[in-house]
């Protein structure tokens, strides 16, 4: 009975095992360009202000990029917990580490650090949540 019992929660602790997977709630939407921080030259203004039309869409596991209501690019992602802090998206399930960008969003911003987590001088982009 004991033996019986220690299986059935093994089987139930193995059950719960977190998904690594993150909700792609937040992500779902209309997203605009504000802008890039970092040590380089900075972007055109008109480039950064509201209605600049650089625009990401994320349904629940598409994406489209557009320009001034252009389609640049468009196809699948997916996103994954890189640790407890930081969350990563894959792009055309392209697993080359280029393809694979770090991510957050806090509040109505959106945005992407590049292939290493919060690189000390490197390029962020800023989108907001239309």
């Amino acid at each position: 009975m004991k033996k019986l019992f220690l299986f059935g929660v093994i089987a139930i602790l193995l059950g719960c095992k977190k998904d690594n997977t993150p909700s792609n709630d937040q992500l779902i939407g209309k997203w605009e360009y504000r802008g890039t921080s970092c040590y380089c030259t900075p972007p055109d203004p008109n480039s950064v202000k509201p209605g600049n039309g650089n625009i990401i869409v994320f349904t629940a596991n598409t994406y489209k990029r557009l320009k001034k209501d252009t389609l640049i690019k468009s196809g699948t992602y997916r996103t994954r917990k890189y640790d407890n802090a930081h969350e990563q998206i894959m792009y055309d399930n392209d697993t080359s580490s280029n393809s694979i960008t770090f991510f957050r969003i806090e509040g109505k911003i959106l945005t992407f650090y590049g292939t290493v987590p919060l690189a000390a001088d490197g390029p962020e982009d800023h989108y907001e949540k239309l």
